[in-house]
């Protein structure tokens, strides 16, 4: 396959993605829908829960992790049986186009974590940690914004201004007591950004009848 091939190629599977936004929608409501609750229940039970003890950096990273490990399991289900419905591969042009564009910043997370876990005894490590879990989550979701629906477009937006503002608001605290305050309260940026905004994004985007696509 000649360069102009493959270039045909991308534009046509850019085509069928776009052309399927209201698919994407359908799957990706119901995961945020189940993302949003969980991240509020994690947030929930870390709040009232002694594993949130200072000596125990880890608990916070491991909780999240099994919140990612079942968003994303339930993901996974969905898009099973979105192609199964429509009789496609699971594994198709399309969703290797969506995994390559997601790739890059959610690869990036993956190493920004393990580099905190050696710095476990970094004073702002769970705060620094759900921070890049969001700016990376909003670039990803950005990535995907020439054939994904507005909507995640917007939710992109939502999560990467966030992540940035609180840099922001940690970087240029006049008092350096509230690093403290902010690390140890981490958890509620977690459910800010993770479970209320994937909550009002599924509420906003669930597939209605007779709605029209959204491109």
């Amino acid at each position: 396959m000649n360069e102009q091939e493959r270039a045909e190629e991308h534009l046509r599977t850019i085509r069928r993605l776009m052309e399927r936004g209201t698919i994407y929608r359908a799957i990706s409501a119901p995961t945020a829908l189940v993302g949003g609750l969980l991240s509020l229940a994690a947030s929930g039970i870390w709040l009232v829960s002694p594993v949130q003890n200072p000596e125990h950096h880890c608990n916070f990273l491991l909780l999240w992790i099994v919140v990612f490990l079942l968003t994303a399991g339930t993901n996974t289900l969905f898009i099973v049986h979105g192609a199964r419905k429509r009789n496609e591969p699971v594994f198709s042009a399309s969703m290797k186009a969506a995994c390559s564009a997601l790739a890059p910043p959610f690869l990036a997370a993956a190493v920004l974590t393990l580099l905190f876990v050696v710095a476990a005894s970094d004073p702002l490590n769970q705060v620094t940690l759900g921070i890049t879990w969001a700016i990376c989550y909003g670039l990803g979701l950005l990535a995907t914004s020439h054939f994904a629906p507005r909507s995640l477009t917007i939710l992109g937006w939502a999560f990467l201004i966030s992540g940035l503002g609180a840099v922001a608001a940690v970087r240029f605290a006049g008092n350096p007591m509230i690093w403290t305050l902010i690390d140890s309260h981490a958890v509620l940026f977690m459910a800010a950004t993770f479970g209320l905004f994937h909550l009002i994004y599924a509420a906003c985007a669930w597939p209605r009848a007779g709605a029209a696509p959204e491109l």
